[in-house]
This record gives C-alpha cells, structure tokens and sequence, in this order.
C-alpha cells in the first residue's frame, strides 16, 4: 500500500528533530563545559602538594574551547599557568618569562571580557593578580642583575593593566610616612610589589628597605636582603637555611636602644600544635634583624598585618593611617591636628581608585575602619567634638552613597559610635 506524506508534515516533523538535535547539543556543551570548569578549579583548590596543575590547566583550556567568552574559566587558566611558572615566593626567582606572559594574557582577557569580574575569586583579583604576575617577574630578573629586563616587566605589567594608581599613590604615603633610612616591614601583594615598582622604576624614597615578612620564609630572599641592603639577619648564610622554625614559650625580649634605654616586651608563640609551640622562620629573622638593628634605623609595619606576623607587638606601635612605626621610644600617638591632615592626604588617594577592582575597594574599608578606630579612641577618651568631626570627614568622603561596599560588621560598628555622639 502507498502512503503519501505531505511536505508540512515532513517539514514540521525535521524541524522538530533538528530542534532537538541542536538543544541536546548545546546541554552536552553545557554539561561538558561546566564539570572541565569544576575539575580545572578543583585542582587549585587542593593543598600544594595534592595539586596537578597540568591537569587543570588541561581541563580549563578545553573548558574555553567551549566557551571562550566566559570570564570565571580565563581567569582561573590564569591562575593555573601562574602557579605552573612560580606557585609561591620560593619559586620567584625561577620564573620564566613565557609563562608569565600566557598567565597575564588569561587576566587581560577577564578585564575585557568584565571589567567588573563578578565570577569566583582564588585569592586576588585580575588587576592585582596582574600587578604580582609581573612584579614576580621583575623581581626574578633584579636578582639575577638583569636589571634591563627588570625595568622591562615592571613597564609591561603596568602596560597590560597591573600597577593600577591607586596603590602606587597609596604606597608613595607609605613611603612617605617612613622617617629617612627606614627599615619597612610589608605583608601582602597591594604593598610590596608597587613598592618595588616606585623604588625601581620611578627611583622613589630608595633609602627605604622594604623587606616582605613573607619572603623571609624563602631560603633565598634574607640572602639577597642582606647582600642588597646590608642588613644583618645575625646569622651566616648557612645558618640562616637551617632556620625553619624554633620552639617557643612566652619571652620577654629586651633591646637597647639608640637613646640608651632598654625598650621589652613578651613574645609570645605565633603557631601552636595540639603538642607545641612555635614562632616560624620569618618571626625568627625579623626578631634577629630588630636584635642587631637596635632600632638604629626605625621599624615600620605596614597595616593590615596578621597579628601573628608582628611579634606580638601590637600594643607597641604607633600609626601613621597606613603603617605603624615601632615605638620603642614611647612617643604620643599623632594629634588630632595631625592626624586630619594625614587621614585627608590618604583619602585623596580614591581619586585614582579604580571601582572595578576588588582589591582596591576592598582597601576603602580599611580607611573607613581606621577612621572608626580613631572616632571610637576620641569618644573613650570623652573628645566628642573631635569625635564629630571626624564623622563628618566619613560622611562627607567615606560614605555608602560614595563607595557602596562596608562590611556588616562595619556597618553596625559605624551606627554604634554615631548613637554615642
């Protein structure tokens, strides 16, 4: 028997399929790119020596072959090339310059792609992270005294979107707040690599000897320090490897002093197991360097310390906004008059901030917190006037309307001290 199929059936009944061949297409695509992307995350995820990085960086290649306009997958293959080259400070002076530049091609792509990324954060965001890619760079080169190829990277990191003006203004107060020949203590990438970056390139305050607190847990970073900046760490260089961490008990340590006084304090341990207590090798160096130093040349930290990285030394510095200078001679914390013109010279800063950057946000509530530190200290010591005014620097340059990002801890802290005014 014959059967007849009109052509709208036919028609109709091919559309269908095709329809359904083409969406069970993209779902696979979907599916498949969505578990390339978890696996590639995965991988850097895991503790250092779990990590296969060849294996992430396999997954997320595939990954944007599939969607190569997704944002999150380019900056995490960013991530995986940059932790191929150098995966922490131990490993900077090995870098190699290829991977550096496949690395800081995944960030540029994310800054294009989203200039706000709003996809999962590792650790930095793209700005920063391409600011570090290239300081890492740069520094590898000055400790192999290739000193052209150092200014080489430092000028194409800024050329590619790192070294953002924000932290270069940031960091010149930094420097500028060091009294002359300091020894600068700096934790973190958004302090020690743009200060690297104005000592290098622009030759900005250079009689500065910035110092990681990181890096000291290198074995090859107190060696380059102590040659480069004549700084004595109180060991040899063969002592100085053996230092990885010491046994440690509440000390007290005593120093003495240029003006012949004998400035102490308790050190406590800075890491514990269910079975002792220590301080690591950075704590150890730093201690050492302070010891010989004898605070010839003034001691600065930069803010945002761990507590642990500071010696327990908390109670005994004196801030400047963005560093704090150990004050073994027990001057007065800056006056009120003082400390207005310094806490409007930072905020002049936000004049470079770049709002798509996280980091840099991010850093407006530190400004806001240390002015909420300095409101909170006038109202304890009963200057409400001067308490006042400096709520009314915070709601005239710090205010949500201006910068929208604060904290909810920061927010309620903010809302307590204005209802004890």
């Amino acid at each position: 028997m014959n059967v007849t199929i009109c052509k709208p059936i036919l028609m109709k009944t091919f559309t269908t399929l095709y329809f359904i061949f083409i969406s069970s297409l993209l779902f696979s695509q979907s599916i498949n790119f969505e578990t390339l992307l978890q696996e590639g995350k995965r991988e850097l995820y895991k503790d250092s020596e779990h990590q296969n990085l060849n294996n992430a960086i396999k997954k997320l290649e595939q990954a944007i072959l599939i969607e190569p306009k997704n944002a999150e997958a380019h900056y995490f293959l960013g991530y995986a090339y940059s932790r191929f080259n150098s995966f922490d400070g131990r490993s900077i002076i090995s870098m190699n310059s290829n991977l550096t530049i496949k690395s800081s091609e995944q960030f540029e792509i994310v800054n294009r792609l989203t200039p706000k990324y709003n996809g999962e954060i590792l650790v930095l965001d793209p700005y920063s992270k391409l600011t570090g890619e290239w300081g890492g760079q740069a520094m590898c080169y000055i400790y192999k005294n290739k000193l052209d190829s150092a200014l080489w990277a430092f000028k194409e990191g800024k050329k590619r979107g790192g070294f953002g003006n924000f932290f270069l203004s940031i960091n010149r107060k930094v420097l500028d707040s060091c009294s002359p020949n300091a020894i600068l203590i700096t934790s973190g990438d958004n302090f020690t690599i743009p200060l690297w970056y104005l000592q290098f390139v622009e030759h900005y305050r250079t009689d500065v000897t910035v110092i990681d607190i990181s890096l000291l847990n290198t074995l090859w970073y107190p060696k380059f320090i102590k040659n480069k900046n004549k700084i004595s760490f109180g060991k040899k260089y063969k002592e100085l490897d053996s230092v990885i961490f010491k046994p440690w008990t509440d000390t007290k340590i005593s120093i003495k002093t240029p003006n012949k006084k004998v400035f102490s304090w308790i050190l406590k341990p800075s890491y514990s197991t269910n079975y002792e207590q220590y301080i690591l090798r950075n704590d150890v160096l730093l201690l050492n360097l302070l010891k010989k130093n004898k605070f010839n040349r003034e001691v600065y930290f930069t803010t945002g310390f761990y507590e642990a990285n500071k010696l327990s030394l908390s109670n005994h510095l004196k801030s400047y906004i963005i560093i704090e200078k150990i004050n073994y001679d027990q001057q007065p914390q800056l006056s009120f008059s003082e400390y207005k013109t310094m806490i409007y010279s930072v905020i002049d800063c936000l004049k470079y901030l770049n709002r798509n950057s996280l980091s840099e946000n991010n850093f407006v509530d530190n400004i806001r917190y240390e002015l909420l530190y300095r409101i909170d200290s006038c109202l304890q010591k009963g200057n409400k006037n001067e308490a006042k005014m400096l709520f009314e620097i915070f709601d005239e340059k710090l205010s949500l309307n201006i910068y929208p990002k604060l904290s909810e801890q920061g927010t309620k802290y903010y809302k307590y001290l204005k209802l004890k005014i």
